[in-house]
């Protein structure tokens, strides 16, 4: 007689609010200036629907590259004074654990953002895209921490509202017309983001780009199938940061597309040195179902949080880019 194989428990919601409340003991960076994936990773795997047993046990293998938490004695936050400032980062996450605590999350989001999405590129995208995953996992802790990390790195870029607006395709024309600045190689992606920021006329072009109802599709589709073509690792970002902005959306201080996310991507995609593509490369080969499997066996943090933003992108806005840039992340 064949013996039945369990199938393995799911994670649950429960078990994600534990890991995340274990994770404050954890700095939100390591190795200097690089992003701790741990809580946006995990709440990914859990909507990804993988188990329980597949859940801990990432955690705990991905644990082992990051770094405690510096204790700290957090100060009062002075916007002039903190924004942008790295070691700011203990007195916002104080601030912005207060600000929830009195007014809730969605009085906090609604407050935060007209501050923040003028520098959504902060950080490479990780603090947007921090915080687009705290909403998801309903944690107000992981929310703060989010919202803080976000606004220790911000990243304000110039821009002028000179010249008319641009189509999608001539705004990308024109970036690609801009001199490339120096800068090392193997210099990070916020590094790259800010020397593009710096360059003769960027200012002039990057806010140029026209916005309407569908600007934030078209730029997350553009990323989706710049990767599938080029598995670029800092299309990526754009790709996942433009998710994060959609789960944002419902405390957008305005109903349209916010400058400083259009401003940033025009930095990021320069900064990727991509050719970028404006049409899909092939169609996509395997089901959402075999991709979301497959990435819940990942280790890379990256390939996850991808697969989960694509995936939820497909379901507002569907489009074969989605599972092509997932397929692009997970060969055969």
């Amino acid at each position: 007689m064949l013996m039945k194989t369990a199938t393995p428990a799911p994670a649950t919601l429960a078990q994600l609010h534990h890991l995340l409340d274990a994770g404050v003991a954890l700095s939100p960076t390591y190795r200097g200036r690089l992003s701790n994936h741990l809580p946006m990773a995990q709440q990914a795997l859990l909507e990804l629907g993988a188990s329980a047993a597949r859940l801990q046990a990432w955690t705990e293998a991905y644990e082992a590259h990051l770094e405690p938490r510096v204790c700290a004695r957090p100060a009062s936050v002075a916007v002039d004074r903190d924004l942008g400032r790295p070691d700011s980062e203990p007195a916002w996450q104080a601030h912005f654990a207060s600000r929830i605590a009195l007014t809730g999350s969605a009085a906090t989001l609604r407050e935060a953002l007209p501050l923040l999405l003028p520098g959504a590129g902060a950080i490479a995208f990780h603090g947007l895209i921090r915080a687009g995953h705290a909403v998801l996992a309903g944690h107000e802790g992981e929310l703060a921490t989010g919202l803080a990390h976000w606004a220790a790195h911000f990243l304000p870029l110039p821009t002028t509202a000179d010249g008319p607006r641009l189509e999608l395709a001539d705004w990308l024309h024109a970036l690609r017309q801009l001199p490339r600045p120096a800068y090392p190689a193997g210099s990070l992606i916020t590094d790259r983001m800010e020397a593009w920021g710096h360059t003769p006329d960027f200012a002039a072009v990057a806010g140029r780009l026209r916005h309407g109802p569908d600007t934030l599709r078209e730029l997350a589709l553009l990323a989706a199938r710049t990767y599938a073509a080029t598995g670029n690792f800092t299309v990526l970002h754009l790709l996942t940061g433009s998710h994060a902005l959609v789960v944002l959306e419902p405390w957008w201080p305005a109903p349209e597309l916010a400058r400083g996310f259009s401003v940033a991507a025009a930095a990021g995609l320069l900064a990727s040195g991509a050719e970028l593509a404006l049409t899909l490369d092939r169609p996509p080969s395997r089901p959402w179902p075999a991709l979301i499997a497959a990435a819940c066996e990942q280790d890379d943090a990256h390939v996850i949080k991808l697969t989960h933003a694509a995936w939820r992108l497909g379901r507002r806005w569907p489009d074969p880019a989605w599972r092509r840039a997932v397929e692009r992340a997970i060969p055969f």
